[in-house]
């Protein structure tokens, strides 16, 4: 029981930190826990504290720490960033994750990152970066401002009929991975965030590159694929169990977005609008 708690907990610590490099210090800031994690602790805490980085990942993991420039966010920018909506003010550490990799994460994919930061909103970053193939994961939605799982609610989607845009996304309630009934990711402030920044705070390059090579360890870089979600096929995430009507489920499962992104198999290939209508 004990190595098996551990697992789980190094697991719901590597979810949360960086892969770019840079925010290191505010993710690290946001673990916490002192000593090993027990079985109270989320599986992705567990799965952090007995991991075992490779070598290639210690190496990366150093380049990036060596390499690290804060990042300063700007409040006001001249273009809103989803489709020029003013939304409430995006902040840092909504999640655990968005503690170092800020509240819009996805900066590398000119074509697609607008649509995935816009994700963000309404899904923690453990949904599509924590998937542990050992283990079962249910998906539900869970409200961070009281830090407790939140009831159903369609209302929450952002497709379908009726839709309210003067009703913003304030990033509050996100679908989020669970566990055996328990949350299965972390959150800002907690006691192992406080040990992990205390670890951060006095450790040299190697030692810091070893942590973050570790928080690391259980996430996967790429996210999955838009069709996991918006597909007919047994789709990642149960809509009917998270709120979503009849008329939602099948619009976002249908979404002619990620149809449009899924006809360009290069990142070379130039996006023609006229393809959306076909």
């Amino acid at each position: 029981m004990r190595l098996r708690s551990v697992s789980l907990v190094m697991s719901w610590f590597f979810e949360c930190l960086p892969r770019q490099g840079y925010g290191v210090l505010l993710c690290l800031s946001c673990l916490g826990g002192g000593g090993f994690a027990t079985a109270g602790e989320p599986l992705f805490v567990q799965r952090v504290e007995s991991a075992v980085p490779t070598q290639e990942a210690l190496t990366k993991a150093e380049e990036q720490v060596r390499e690290h420039k804060d990042v300063k966010l700007r409040e006001k920018m001249a273009v809103p960033p989803f489709h020029k909506r003013v939304e409430p003010p995006l902040r840092e550490g909504e999640t655990y994750c968005q503690g170092c990799h800020r509240p819009q994460p996805h900066g590398k994919k000119l074509r697609t990152r607008s649509f995935l930061n816009m994700h963000s909103r309404y899904i923690a970053c453990e949904t599509c970066h924590f998937r542990p193939e050992d283990v079962r994961l249910d998906y539900r939605w869970f409200d961070y401002a009281a830090r407790r799982p939140a009831a159903p609610d369609g209302g929450r989607f952002r497709t379908g009929r009726n839709i309210d845009n003067s009703a913003l996304i304030d990033g509050q309630f996100k679908i989020a991975p669970f566990y055996h009934g328990e949350p299965a990711f972390a959150l800002p402030g907690t006691a192992f965030a406080e040990r992990v920044a205390g670890e951060w705070k006095d450790g040299d390059l190697p030692a810091r590159a070893q942590l973050k090579a570790r928080l690391h360890t259980p996430l996967s870089k790429e996210g999955p694929a838009c069709a996991k979600c918006h597909t007919e096929d047994t789709p990642l995430l149960d809509l009917a169990a998270l709120g979503a009507d009849s008329r939602q489920a099948a619009a976002i499962r249908k979404h002619v977005i990620p149809q449009f992104f899924d006809r360009y198999k290069s990142d070379d290939e130039r996006l023609k609008i006229i393809d959306i209508l076909r």
